[in-house]
């Protein structure tokens, strides 16, 4: 014949209690409030200098150029990037994550029809609609930036180069497509 001890209720309560108190502690740590930044500091990237009101141009996703035709924008604001993404305006907002970090909680842009251009006769055609796509859906995975000599690069959630931007000095108004050369194309010179 087996007996069981009888386990009061209240035992039985305290020892959940218990077990879960380190969990309730981890999830407090992780969901504390993110400290907040002293006054002119950009949230993108606390850790370095700050790049509000900074203007800049899309060089390439990663690793594939942007045709210079095209002229993709971003435009750095308090919890805003905003600019052009082709041929429709652009805001994503993002909040900032832990100290260095940040992520976009959501991109608006508008849903004007995109051309498909050609530079030159015979030259391959640049779908400016997929572009644009592929820039937008980019950026929304993007979580941390980094500010290099080069440009500006930002960095997908698993640590990968996504996006490089080169600073514009455009005037802010101007979108959409230019002949504009990017800063990073290099006259070759010419034979006499």
């Amino acid at each position: 014949m087996s007996t069981k001890p009888v386990v009061s209720g209240s035992f039985m309560q305290t020892r959940r209690q218990l077990l879960l108190l380190p969990l309730a502690l981890l999830a407090s740590r992780v969901l504390a409030d993110t400290p907040t930044l002293p006054a002119g500091m950009c949230p993108l990237n606390s850790g370095g200098p700050s790049l509000l009101g900074t203007k800049w141009r899309l060089f390439s996703i990663y690793g594939n150029q942007v045709p210079k035709e095209l002229k993709i924008t971003l435009n750095v604001g308090d919890t805003t990037l905003m600019g052009s993404a082709g041929c429709n305006q652009y805001t994503a907002y993002f909040r900032r994550v832990g100290h260095t970090g940040f992520m976009m909680e959501r991109i608006e842009r508008g849903s004007e029809g995109c051309p498909v251009l050609r530079p030159e006769p015979g030259a391959p055609t640049i779908n400016v609609g997929d572009w644009e796509g592929n820039y937008i859906r980019t950026l929304q995975r993007a979580g941390s930036v980094e500010q290099e000599a080069d440009g500006l690069h930002f960095y997908n959630r698993s640590g990968e180069q996504s996006v490089v931007f080169v600073q514009s000095y455009d005037d802010p108004e101007t979108t959409g497509v230019t002949e504009e050369p990017t800063p990073f194309e290099v006259e070759q010179p010419t034979e006499s």
